[in-house]
Parts: C-alpha cells; sequence; structure tokens
C-alpha cells in the first residue's frame, strides 16, 4: 500500500529521530538515509499519506528495514501508530499520534550487526485502529522507538517503513 522513506520524516517539535545516512565503499560513495533513534530517549518520526483510490477498508500489516550503528545485538523495537485527520479536523488539536493503538515491531540483529540492513517481523493494526478511513483521506504515521523494551545499545537507523492492506 505504502512505503515512507527516512527522507520523507517530518520533525516533530522535539525528541525528533536524526536524518543521517549510511555510507557505502562503492566508487564514488553511495549513501542510505536512515533516521537515527536514540537509544535512551523515545524519538519519533511523523510521515504523511493520502489513502489510494483502490483501498478496500482493510487493516495495516506494518514492518519496517533498518539496523544499528554498532555491535549490540539486543533487541530492537518501533512502535508504529496511524491516526486519521478528517475532514474539518481542527490542525492545532492534539490528533492522538500518543494515543493511537500502537503496532509493536521488534528485530532481532544478526551476530554482527553494525550498518546491515535487517527487515523486520511485522505487527497488524485493524481498519478501527487506524481511524476507519475511506480512500482520499489524510493519514499520519508515527513511528517511535520503545525504549522501555528496546535492548539494543546503539541508535535504530531506520530505512523504511512498509505497509500492506490485509
Amino acid at each position: 500500500m505504502f512505503v515512507l522513506c527516512a527522507r520523507d520524516a517530518l520533525p516533530s517539535a522535539s525528541a525528533f529521530a536524526t536524518q543521517d545516512e549510511v555510507v557505502d565503499a562503492s566508487t564514488p560513495t553511495g549513501m542510505t538515509p536512515v533516521l537515527d533513534f536514540d537509544p535512551t530517549t523515545a524519538e519519533n518520526a511523523d510521515f504523511e499519506w493520502t489513502v489510494p483510490g483502490n483501498y478496500a477498508g482493510g487493516g495495516l500489516t506494518l514492518s519496517w528495514k533498518g539496523g544499528t550503528d554498532n555491535t549490540s545485538t539486543g533487541t530492537l523495537q518501533l512502535d508504529i501508530r496511524v491516526v486519521k485527520i478528517a475532514d474539518a479536523d481542527v490542525l492545532t488539536a492534539d490528533q492522538g499520534r500518543d494515543a493511537a493503538t500502537a503496532a509493536a515491531i521488534s528485530d532481532t540483529p544478526p551476530a554482527t550487526p553494525q550498518d546491515k540492513l535487517n527487515y523486520s517481523g511485522t505487527a497488524a493494526l485493524t481498519h478501527a485502529n487506524i481511524g476507519s478511513p475511506s480512500p482520499g483521506d489524510k493519514m499520519i504515521v508515527r513511528a517511535t522507538r520503545n525504549v522501555a523494551t528496546d535492548t539494543n545499545t546503539g541508535d535504530l537507523q531506520l530505512a523504511e517503513i512498509l505497509a500492506v492492506e490485509t
């Protein structure tokens, strides 16, 4: 249904994951954009998208791709919440980004994890969990590193979030 890339993130007013790049060894060098989520502070990244016309009213199965910037093999956990911004909603009101149902998605890095791209497991949100949207509705996706359950000591390097309608 959609892919949200690191460079598509919108900064929140505070506790925002930092824009970064992982540089490869090509000639000339190439870069993979990532968002660095701190291991001790619950940082956020917000993304916006519009529900496409072919949306059939299902839920979303979410996953993410990313890794860590150090050698820690502790679990990485990203909580993803989705809210609908409806017609005539007041944009300066609390949109419920932190209160929405979270899809908690964990990943265990490989034995030598530094700067490796991992594919996380998946988690699902129902149609109701995401505000019962219709085609054309504006949506906000908030990704937050769950520092209470995450045991990795490095930055979580988020490359993208993938959502598939289920």
